[in-house]
C-alpha cells in the first residue's frame, strides 16, 4: 500500500479512522477500519501476505483489500487450520515471510 499513502498519510488513516470492526469467521479473521482518504476504488493488496503472524503453533497469513473508504485486513491461517478465536487478543509476533 506504501505506493498509495505515505507512511505519515497511513499513520493518520489509522489515528483518525473509525474504531474497528471485527468479524470472526470459525476460520480466521476481518478486521474494518473506515477512513474517507482509502478512497473507493477496489485495490487488493496480496503482497500484506510477506508478512506472517505467529502465536505458538498458530500461523497467520495477511490480505488487505480497500475499497468504498474500508480497508480491510483478512487473517487466514497459514497451515489450513483455524485460528482460534483467542487468537486475536494474544501476543502475535509478526514477522516477514522470506
Amino acid at each position: 500500500m506504501a505506493d498509495e499513502l505515505s507512511e505519515t498519510e497511513f499513520s493518520q488513516v489509522l489515528a483518525n479512522a473509525s474504531l474497528p470492526l471485527v468479524e470472526y469467521t470459525n476460520y480466521g479473521f476481518y478486521v474494518s477500519i473506515e477512513h474517507s482518504a482509502i478512497g473507493k476504488a477496489r485495490r487488493v493488496h496480496p503482497g500484506a501476505t510477506n508478512l506472517s503472524g505467529r502465536f505458538r503453533d498458530h500461523c497467520a497469513g495477511f490480505i488487505a483489500f480497500l475499497e468504498d473508504d474500508t480497508l480491510t485486513l483478512e487473517t487466514f491461517p497459514l497451515n489450513g487450520e483455524p485460528l482460534p478465536a483467542t487468537f486475536r487478543d494474544s501476543e502475535v509476533q509478526i514477522v516477514a515471510v522470506q
